[in-house]
């Protein structure tokens, strides 16, 4: 045999071991694949049946939002049973689980605080791995690795100027594994707020509607508290939200309508609040001006100004012009308005055409001023303002032209003011306080050491406006459900 023939042996049995050593490979790869098919395909699978099993419990807690929003807030509801049906998870009863704080912060305009209600809301919590499924303040809450999110809105109704808060606790300390049957019942409830014959800490006022005065802080501490936050940030319009995760705290401010009716006559240290004023509602604002308690017989050398000044803009109303000031008919004062809204590098300037005449205080015999800021009869007239006010000094700066609006009139009408053109006192007033609302403070200050405004003599008389986005009616009410796991 020559060595070509046995290049040929070895060469066909090289062919043989390689075709044994391809199947076997492909035998692999097939075995290899077909594992490989499996284990995903059940990683898959599992990854389907679970999210099957939190779908199922997000409606199971769903019903039981519902539920237990039948027994705690229903008429003759008193008991009801649900299946949670799970065969997978654990659920717990956890009754300190979140607490609710609800404040009447600066009620009294002294800034003082008044805490309303304070109680844990409590929880019924179902955990399936990473996955919570939680029951708190008659909204259900998800938690995905720390994310949360609501499913279905927490009892908190916020519509207007009215807020309905029916807080509802839950009680008890039950856990179940597998497919458990919850029991509620309806253990109490009672009013928060309203409250008849319940008062402020100072005895000033009772737990009573209209609310007013500072302004309403709502607090949830809670594992889903930016679940809370979203839901606020979505429904209560333009209040502030605050977050807090080191205390895992969210806080809405809903604000309240400021004062209404008579007022003390503000002054730098104890200003007036403006809150939630809707732009162009002022319908009221009038004050009484007396003298000083030490002279009480003149107003002489008036020259008295209310006045805001906020981020820049700068407003004021200046009463002036009397010789004594004395009861009599013949005495009478001049009104001007000064605006800027460039920190007083320009300005605008109205004076009445007609002075406000010094009446006699019927009680007292003495001089008193009367002045109606929403007096529609007082005639306006764009105009240079000589001279000092009290609180601002217009020489030097420029006198710009003014676009005004209507507040009275349907649709809204704006035009142009220049020189020597008028306008009632009304709507300069309303156009000008437009541009502070809808929250803003009064101050007033005195122009000259003559025998000026007392502050405890003079009184408001009265002040009126609309709000749209203040709390004005609060109702609070404590609902308690107890809850078994059977």
């Amino acid at each position: 045999m020559g060595l070509g023939d046995i290049s040929v042996l070895w060469t066909g049995r090289d062919r043989g071991i390689s075709s044994t050593i391809g199947v076997i490979l492909i035998l692999g790869i097939v075995l290899i694949g077909t594992t490989s098919i499996v284990a995903f395909g059940s990683i898959a699978l599992e990854d389907t049946q679970r999210q099957s099993t939190l779908e199922r419990a997000e409606q199971t807690m769903a019903q039981f939002d519902s539920r237990a929003a039948q027994v705690a807030l229903g008429g003759e509801e008193t008991t009801q049973r649900l299946s949670m049906g799970q065969a997978e998870g654990n659920y717990q009863v956890l009754p300190n689980n979140g607490k609710i704080t609800i404040t009447h912060v600066d009620y009294n305009d002294a800034d003082d605080d008044e805490v309303i209600y304070s109680e844990p809301l409590g929880a019924v919590v179902y955990e399936n791995g990473d996955t919570t499924l939680s029951y708190q303040g008659g909204g259900v809450w998800r938690t995905d690795g720390g994310n949360t999110q609501m499913v279905s809105p927490p009892e908190f109704h916020y519509r207007g100027s009215t807020l309905t808060l029916p807080v509802i606790r839950v009680f008890g300390s039950d856990s179940a594994a597998g497919s458990p049957t919850a029991v509620l019942k309806k253990q109490s409830m009672k009013p928060i707020y309203p409250l008849s014959g319940k008062h402020y800490g100072d005895d000033t006022a009772e737990y009573l509607n209209p609310a007013s005065n500072g302004q309403i802080q709502i607090t949830i501490e809670s594992p889903y508290y930016r679940g809370w936050a979203e839901y606020f940030d979505a429904r209560t319009e333009t209040n502030v939200v605050t977050i807090d995760d080191a205390n895992q705290q969210v806080t809405v401010d809903l604000i309240t309508l400021g004062p209404q009716g008579q007022f003390n006559i503000p002054t730098k240290e104890d200003p007036l609040q403006v809150q939630g004023m809707t732009p162009g509602s002022m319908s009221d604002l009038s004050l009484t001006v007396r003298p000083e308690a030490s002279r009480p017989q003149k107003l002489s050398s008036l020259d008295w100004s209310l006045y805001i000044d906020r981020n820049g803009r700068q407003f004021e109303v200046n009463v002036n012009g009397l010789s004594n000031g004395e009861c009599s008919d013949s005495q009478a004062a001049d009104i001007s308005v000064y605006y800027s809204d460039d920190d007083g590098v320009s300005y605008h300037g109205w004076k009445a055409e007609d002075a406000i005449p010094v009446t006699c205080n019927v009680t007292t015999n003495n001089p008193e001023l009367k002045i109606n800021l929403m007096d529609s009869g007082i005639d306006m007239t764009y105009d240079d303002l000589s001279g000092n006010l009290a609180e601002n000094n217009p020489n030097g700066q420029t006198k710009n032209s003014v676009s005004f609006d209507h507040f009275d009139t349907d649709p809204m009408e704006t035009y142009n003011r220049s020189d020597l053109e008028k306008e009632n006192l009304d709507v300069v007033i309303r156009h000008y306080l437009n541009h502070f609302a809808p929250n803003f403070q009064i101050e007033s200050n005195a122009g000259n050491s003559g025998n000026n405004v007392g502050i405890g003599t003079s009184e408001g008389d009265d002040i009126q406006y609309d709000g749209d986005t203040v709390i004005t009616f609060l109702h609070v009410s404590e609902n308690n459900v107890e809850v078994e796991l059977e």
